[in-house]
């Protein structure tokens, strides 16, 4: 009777550690330049300053992610805006967000759970 406890126990911690590496897995990488949208949509490259980027994370302006020729929209885990923690990112050539992506009404999100210069 011992042993079956102990096999089920063993199989269980088994099961949470496959389980734990899948989430791990199951999350994308995503390259860009963090930018300013106000200055991407009047016409500019939408490149700014990181003290430009605060400040207009600051007052609420949208400071995004763009890989390519799409627009991500950075959030933290606790589904908060991440504006203000990409604008510390805002002088690197590029940067790297893992997490999870997805597309609500046509927007590209990210639910960011790491972040780093590249």
């Amino acid at each position: 009777m011992k042993k079956i406890a102990v096999y089920s126990i063993l199989i269980a911690m088994l099961a949470a550690t496959l389980l734990t590496i899948q989430y791990a897995y199951a999350q994308d990488t995503i390259k860009g330049q963090v930018i300013s949208l106000d200055e991407y949509l009047t016409g500019g490259t939408g490149k700014v300053t990181k003290d430009k980027a605060k400040t207009l994370a600051d007052a609420g302006h949208a400071i995004v992610l763009k890989s390519g020729n799409t627009i991500y929209f950075v959030y933290n885990e606790d589904g908060s805006f991440a504006g203000k923690r990409l604008a510390s990112f805002a002088t690197a050539e590029n940067v790297g967000i893992v997490g999870k992506t997805k597309t609500v009404h046509g927007l590209n999100i990210i639910i960011m759970t790491m972040i780093d210069a590249m």
